[in-house]
C-alpha cells in the first residue's frame, strides 16, 4: 500500500431567484479568483479537523495544484454573504476512454456553521456547470466520519457505486509481539533507497520505474513523517514502513508499507508503532479491497492488533 444536518436540504423560499438576473438570497455565487485561496483553505481546515479522513492541502499547495494545465477554475465556485467567503466547491472533469462519457468528482460543498443554505445553492450552480461541459456523471467519496454527509449525498440523488477504501485504526500500547531473526533501524535514504526501489517495483510493476523513483524520493524529503522504519536481514532490506501526521489530534497515519514477505511486513508495522510520537494515540491506515495485495494487507493489519472501522465509499449520481 501506498499513497494515494438533514437542514442542509431543506428548501426555502427567501433564496429563490424572481428574476434570471436577481436573487433574493443574501448569498452571492462567485466564481474563480485567486485571491480566494487562503480563505478556501482556511474552511478546508475547519473540516480537516475534526474529519479523521480528510486532509487540507496547504496554501501554496493548492496554488501549485490550481496552476497546472489541467485545472478548470470554471469548476470551483464560492459562496459569500456580504464581503465574507463561507463556502465553496469544486470539481475534476475526467473523460473516460473505455466509457465514451465525462464524469465529475467532487466532495460536496464545504461551508461553514450557520451557513447552511449556502450548501445547496453551491451545489445547484455547479450541476449547471457540468451540464454545460457535458458531464454524464458525479463521483462523491463520503464515509460515515463526515458528520451527515452521506446523507446529504442520498438527499441530492446519489447511491453507493463501490467501496474505495477500507479503514483501520491502531493504539500503539496494543499490538501483538513478532519475533523474527531480523534487524531494524530508521531508514537511510543513502544507503536504503536503491533496496526499497527494487522490492516496490517487484510489487508494483504498473508504477514503472521513474514514477517509484519518484515516489521513493518525495517520501525521503517529507518532513510530516514521524518515522521511517527499514527492516533488514542479514544486511538486506526486507521490509519498509512508515507513519505521518494528520490535523487531528492524537492521531498518526501509516502511509506506506512494502516488504518482500507478509510475516516481514507484519513486522515492519509493529517496530513503526514502537517508534511513534507519545502524543500519538490512534494511528490510521486505508486500504483498497478490491486490490489483492492490499486485502492481504487488511488482513496483516487485523492480525497485528488494528481494527477495521470504517469505510470510504464511492456514491454516483447521473445527471
Amino acid at each position: 500500500m501506498f499513497f494515494l444536518n438533514k437542514d442542509f436540504l431543506s428548501a426555502d423560499n427567501k433564496y429563490k431567484c424572481v428574476e434570471e438576473d436577481f436573487c433574493m438570497s443574501e448569498y452571492t455565487i462567485k466564481p474563480y479568483d485567486e485571491s480566494y485561496i487562503e480563505k478556501q483553505v482556511e474552511i478546508g481546515n475547519h473540516f480537516a479537523q475534526k474529519w479523521i479522513t480528510y486532509g487540507q492541502s496547504s496554501v501554496e499547495q493548492v496554488k501549485q495544484a490550481y496552476s497546472r494545465d489541467n485545472f478548470d477554475p470554471e469548476t470551483r465556485l464560492y459562496c459569500f454573504k456580504g464581503n465574507e467567503m463561507v463556502g465553496y466547491i469544486g470539481a475534476t472533469i475526467q473523460e473516460t476512454e473505455e466509457e465514451k462519457i465525462k464524469r465529475a468528482q467532487t466532495r460536496l460543498a464545504f461551508v461553514l456553521p450557520g451557513h447552511e443554505e449556502a450548501f445547496n445553492l453551491l451545489w445547484n450552480e455547479l450541476v449547471e456547470v457540468l451540464k454545460k461541459k457535458e458531464v454524464a456523471e458525479i463521483h462523491t467519496p463520503q464515509t460515515k466520519f463526515h458528520d451527515n454527509y452521506i446523507e446529504l449525498a442520498e438527499g441530492l440523488g446519489f447511491s453507493k457505486l463501490r467501496t474505495a477504501n477500507e479503514m483501520f485504526v491502531g493504539k500503539p500500547g496494543k499490538m501483538t509481539k513478532l519475533d523474527l531473526d531480523v534487524e531494524a533501524s530508521e531508514y537511510n535514504h543513502e544507503t536504503d533507497a536503491e533496496e526499497l526501489k527494487e522490492i516496490f517495483f517487484k510489487a508494483y510493476e504498473n508504477f514503472g520505474r521513474e514514477g517509484i523513483e519518484n515516489y521513493v524520493n518525495r517520501m525521503a524529503e517529507n518532513e510530516n513523517l514521524y518515522t521511517k522504519r527499514s527492516i533488514k536481514r542479514d544486511g538486506k532490506l526486507i521490509a519498509f514502513c512508515n507513519a505521518g501526521r494528520t490535523a487531528n489530534e492524537g492521531y498518526g497515519q501509516i502511509q506506506t508499507l512494502i516488504g518482500v514477505d507478509r510475516e516481514y511486513k507484519k513486522y515492519a508495522i509493529l517496530d513503526v508503532m514502537k517508534n511513534l510520537e507519545s502524543d500519538v494515540e490512534n494511528v490510521m491506515v486505508f486500504l483498497n479491497p478490491s486490490l489483492p495485495l492490499e486485502l492481504d494487507e487488511g488482513e496483516d493489519f487485523v492480525s497485528v492488533g488494528f481494527e477495521k472501522t470504517a469505510a470510504i465509499d464511492i456514491y454516483e449520481k447521473k445527471l
